[in-house]
């Protein structure tokens, strides 16, 4: 009979079988191998096991044996099979019999060819591996079993054999090693009798970084944070590394995959900032005695720092076109990167969008950003760089595709089971039959997303928006808004702890996207309840409805407010409904004050930009339980006042992002008069005009924005007839937050040891805001900032007259905290520490502040 000829395993599959099967199969694998060798090979297989079955590979197969001739599936194995008789022999097809076997029966397979008349025999020589049901884990302390079998994908009627448990056990392993514990084993154990694998974790000691040093970086420092925070970059905070050494809290876990990425990131970072032929390795590694912490020192080679020797722009231009749409000189004046310059990564990048934005505020969509089929669109290609290793500098040439101009036909809307059209067509700032403004689209998705109308389960924003060409028109496209109705009715209940307000509870219903016209088919509790829930009743008009009762110790809040920002449908240039019955009561050191009343307010929207609002209050106010202390201005209140009159609110608002701002303008102006010739028993007027100014003064990697924010403020109120004093509930103050470091309402004038408040009052202050921790989201084009850092100071000064002296004196404060976004709700979480550094004896002063701030 001829000679078999084996394909022979590698030597991993040797101790696979070794361990599935046992000592016995692996000797007789070795047994069918041995006679396939030539005298004086080496016996570890000098010769390519793969040429043993070449020797057969393209022959027919004329016949398939399975062994042993009494395996019970070898009809199922030969339906298996790609190899076929009648057809050639392919090692691709022996490979995947392997795979299949293995894969659908947990059968080992050796696979043997017989040289034959006209072709070949192939010869499958199966073993069954035994497949377990049942798992126990023994020795878990870090993860909980549950958390385990998730992350490994243990469900109810998984089933695995020896071999693919050790893959398991070793993904196990990878996963604790990669939480800190640098020195996890897993061990497993059979009980074939039950059916059962033990997983035996060995934890062992957790690890976590204690310091990070590093050598060579004369550059940029390591780890001091006064770098950090002067705005200079630091290797620890800028290079994206994850082993961060012990500090406030903890250090973050010893990981050697950790650590690798981390060599990765900081040879990006000094590479992207020009050095590039910067080396970066791990130099060494200490342990702590415990192991319980360990020292990593990195080594930097920088080498030198090249720098730009020119700049140029090379225009692609559009089909047709012989020369570019707008001249080099006009594109490159919106760069940053200059001639002499560094070599830098982020800048160029960023000059990339800057071309991007201005191709897109004359109508160039960008490609794959807003649709994928559009014709001749705008595209930023990769900068070519010509690099002069002898000098060290680096030819700098952006490169772009113009594409044409595009003009929107139409916008069209989707996803909007029970929204109004025209709720969401009023949000989008580009219109049928004008060039489409990209920076405008961007502008009135950001306008949409502010509404929190719209929410994706699996991402924050529910509004997408797509270009689609035109059939036939390569300069029309037609805007597609696809939007993801989110849930809009929120009720909240709690008790809280906050400066201004004391201790109070809250129960609060807001629905948003309200429509009072929209009544449900049923007024049943359960019904109406469930249709107010599926947003089928009550819902899509863009209209808001508030109910709040909030009772507190310092200060309570009922409240029923309706606003619809286009009460006449006009979409553009809208005029909206404001209507809030509320009653405040106030407790104060020296009074309480119980103030019944109600607003009307029509507002108009002028542009884009720019409102104006008139309203119209009615209002009870009530002092009593006045403190014989209290300063006079409260005993000449005392009692009930009604007071009527109008106001006119005008505001400007141009910000890249409305709920977190980071570049732009925000001005407000009021003039409101009380009593006079609107009747009342208390005349005053009150105005004042209040700044917001936000600057971006730096953009990281991830294109966070540090900003700057500058605040100022100026209030002036004056009694007028036969009032000699501003009305003791609209007096200014100052203290809280609105003075930092400073008590509430404890800044300022007092009389009888008590605030007396004051007719003239400026506020101002300087913000400087950084990111902490954020996330890309799916569909954003920028990170979702969950956490921010601020650094801040805060300036006032209040007078009981303009021309007061008491208005000459300032109060002055310094302070940080943090900003902590929580996205339904719609604005940040201020936590702020302040300490005064102006002050006067009177004032009172608080460190630690909370409240709602944008």
């Amino acid at each position: 009979m001829p000679a078999r000829v084996s394909k022979e395993r590698s030597t991993s599959r040797c101790q696979q079988a070794r361990a599935t099967l046992g000592a016995v199969l692996c000797f007789l694998w070795a047994a069918i191998s041995l006679p396939a060798q030539n005298p004086g090979q080496d016996p570890a297989g000098a010769q390519d096991p793969q040429q043993l079955v070449l020797a057969g590979e393209g022959q027919i197969v004329r016949d398939i044996v399975i062994e042993p001739a009494s395996e019970p599936k070898s009809d199922l194995i030969l339906r298996l099979l790609r190899t076929k008789v009648g057809e050639p022999l392919l090692r691709a097809n022996i490979t995947q019999d392997e795979e299949t076997l293995w894969t659908v029966l947990n059968y080992l397979a050796g696979i043997e060819v017989e040289a034959v008349d006209g072709g070949v025999r192939v010869f499958y020589v199966v073993q069954a591996s035994q497949a377990f049901d049942q798992f126990e884990f023994k020795g878990l302390d870090h993860f909980k079993e549950a958390d385990v079998r998730a992350l490994l994908g243990l469900g109810p009627r998984k089933r695995m054999n020896r071999l693919t448990a050790e893959q398991y056990a070793a993904n196990l392993e990878a996963r604790y090693r990669r939480d800190g514990y640098a020195f996890a084993k897993v061990r497993l154990d059979t009980d074939e009798l039950a059916n059962k694998l033990t997983f035996f974790v060995d934890e062992g000691t957790e690890v976590e970084i204690g310091k990070v040093y590093f050598r060579g970086n004369a550059t940029f420092p390591g780890d001091n944070p006064w770098y950090w925070f002067l705005g200079d970059q630091t290797l620890l905070d800028n290079s994206g590394i994850k082993s961060q050494p012990s500090g406030f809290l903890t250090g973050s876990p010893y990981s050697v995959e950790i650590v690798e990425e981390d060599l990765e990131n900081l040879r990006f970072f000094y590479r992207s900032r020009g050095f590039r032929d910067a080396e970066v390795e791990l130099a060494g590694r200490r342990f702590y005695d415990d192991f319980s912490l360990v020292d990593l020192t990195f080594r930097i080679i920088e080498g030198p720092r090249y720098t730009i020797s020119r700049v140029d722009l090379e225009q692609i231009p559009p089909p047709g076109q012989d020369s570019p749409l707008y001249s080099k000189e006009e594109v490159l004046a919106e760069l940053r990167t200059k001639v002499g310059a560094f070599y830098e990564y982020e800048v160029i990048a960023r000059d990339n969008l800057g071309i991007e934005e201005f191709y897109g505020k004359r109508g160039h969509p960008p490609a794959n950003r807003y649709g994928r089929n559009l014709q001749n669109a705008f595209e930023a290609l990769e900068p070519s760089e010509l690099i002069d290793f002898e000098n060290h500098e680096i030819d700098l040439t952006f490169r772009i595709r113009e594409g044409t101009p595009k003009i929107l036909r139409d916008v069209k809307i989707s996803g909007n089971r029970f929204t109004e059209d025209r709720v969401i067509r009023r949000r989008v700032l580009v219109y049928p039959g004008e060039i489409i403004d990209i920076p405008r689209v961007q502008r009135s998705i950001n306008s949409l997303d502010s509404l929190r109308y719209f929410l994706d389960p699996e991402d924050f924003s529910g509004v997408r928006f797509e270009m689609e060409q035109v059939p036939g028109e390569p300069d029309l496209v037609d805007l597609g808004v696809a939007v993801n109705e989110g849930d809009t009715g929120q009720f909240s209940w709690g008790a809280g702890l906050s400066t201004g307000a004391g201790v109070q509870g809250r129960f609060q219903f807001i629905k948003r996207n309200f429509d009072i016209t929209s009544l449900p088919s049923t007024w049943a509790p359960i019904g109406l309840i469930g249709e107010v829930a599926r947003n089928e009743a009550f819902h899509g008009a863009g209209q808001e409805l508030e109910l709040l009762l909030a009772p507190g110790t310092e200060l309570s809040l009922f409240q029923v407010r309706f606003t619809d920002p286009d009460i006449f449908r006009r979409h553009v240039n809208t005029i909206g409904l404001g209507v809030d019955a509320f009653r405040n009561i106030v407790f104060r050191d020296t009074y309480d004050a119980d103030s019944l009343g109600a607003q009307v307010s029509l507002s108009r929207n002028f542009t884009e930009h720019t409102s104006v609002t008139l309203s119209f209050l009615q209002q009870t106010t009530d002092i009593d339980d006045i403190d014989p202390n209290a300063p006079t201005i409260v005993w000449n209140a005392e009692g009930k006042t009604e007071m009527r009159g109008p106001r006119i609110d005008i505001r400007y608002s141009d910000v890249d992002f409305p709920l977190q701002p980071s570049k732009g303008l925000d001005v407000r102006a009021y003039y409101e008069v009380i009593g006079g010739p609107f009747g009342g028993q208390t005349n005053f007027f009150t105005t004042g005009i209040g700044v917001d100014y936000y600057h971006p003064l730096h953009r990281d990697s991830l294109d966070r924005a540090h900003v700057l924010y500058l605040h100022n403020r100026f209030d002036f109120g004056q009694a007028f007839r036969n009032d000699h004093d501003l009305y003791v509930n609209n007096r200014w103050y100052m203290g809280g937050s609105n003075l930092r470091g400073f008590d509430q309402r404890k800044a300022g004038p007092t009389q009888f040891e008590e605030p007396l408040g004051g007719e003239a009052r400026y506020l101002a202050g300087a913000e400087y805001r950084f990111p902490l921790v954020s996330n890309k989201s799916q569909s954003g084009l920028r990170e979702q900032e969950f956490l921010r850092g601020v650094v801040f100071t805060d300036f006032g000064l209040l007078g009981t007259r303009l021309n007061d002296s008491s208005f000459t004196e300032p109060r002055m404060s310094v302070g940080f905290g943090l900003r902590i976004t929580v996205p339904l709700l719609g604005v940040p979480i201020a936590l702020d520490l302040a300490w005064p550094i102006r002050k006067q004896d009177t004032d009172e002063q608080r460190q630690f502040f909370f409240s709602l701030s944008r």
